[in-house]
């Protein structure tokens, strides 16, 4: 399990330059791809097309049209990532705010037929941020451990809160096929993902709102495997 981690703001313009050319490079590299398979598909549409059948010619003007239909998704989710933010902050009732997420999640996990395991750990205390942000961080990661876990055998998901120097620490462990080691820092990229279809927004987004709420978010893939993510929320 994660521990002893302390928040430390040393070199804070150097890492946001390292993650603003990360977000860039990821970014060029989606859209460069598509922007390119949109050019080659109308190019060879343009250079046959009276050669080409009606039927021929459907098929390349709908290529074009799932090109474009994916680049509105990676528009789509720039604008999700911009869209999600912490206004107001104050001192919540962790208590409340864990009761709260249980209620939520012990649903859709006994409806995905996944086991989940809860130990809260830490008496009642008070932790800064907003409610609604802590939430959707929280099922931000939640439905990634869904996903980790959805196809395999015995499918498990276990959320812990203990105290750790000041914060709530918040550990959700899957017993999923993990992250492969080249792609653990890969994967608070916007637009990064493994998975067909999947933008991969989730974790940035979570990461985030956390951050601000001076917060922190960590992810790992444990030698017994999974994946495991702590979250940290300060205390007030």
């Amino acid at each position: 399990m994660l521990r002893g981690f302390k928040l430390d703001h040393s070199g804070t313009d150097i890492n946001q330059v390292e993650n603003l050319e990360q977000i860039l490079s990821s970014l060029r590299h989606e859209i460069g791809n598509s922007v390119n398979s949109l050019k080659i598909t109308l190019d060879v549409l343009r250079e046959n097309y009276d050669r080409f059948d009606d039927e021929k010619r459907r098929d390349y003007l709908k290529r074009g049209s799932d090109i474009i239909a994916k680049q509105i998704r990676l528009v789509d989710a720039m604008k999700s990532y911009s869209s999600f933010d912490v206004t107001e902050q104050g001192k919540i009732p962790f208590q409340g705010l864990w009761e709260q997420f249980l209620t939520t999640w012990s649903d859709k996990m006994e409806d995905s037929h996944i086991r989940f395991i809860h130990h809260l750990e830490i008496g009642p205390c008070l932790v800064m941020g907003n409610s609604e942000a802590v939430q959707q961080a929280l099922s931000n990661i939640l439905e990634n451990a869904v996903e980790s876990v959805e196809e395999g055998e015995d499918p498990l998901i276990e959320l812990t809160a203990t105290e750790d120097n000041g914060f709530v620490m918040l550990v959700v462990k899957d017993n999923g096929s993990g992250i492969e080691t080249k792609n653990i820092n890969k994967v608070f990229l916007p637009l990064f993902g493994t998975k067909p279809g999947k933008m991969g927004m989730g974790l940035p987004i979570a990461r985030k709102l956390l951050s601000k709420m001076d917060g922190r978010i960590e992810i790992s893939s444990p030698a017994d495997g999974g994946t495991e993510a702590g979250i940290w929320l300060r205390i007030a």
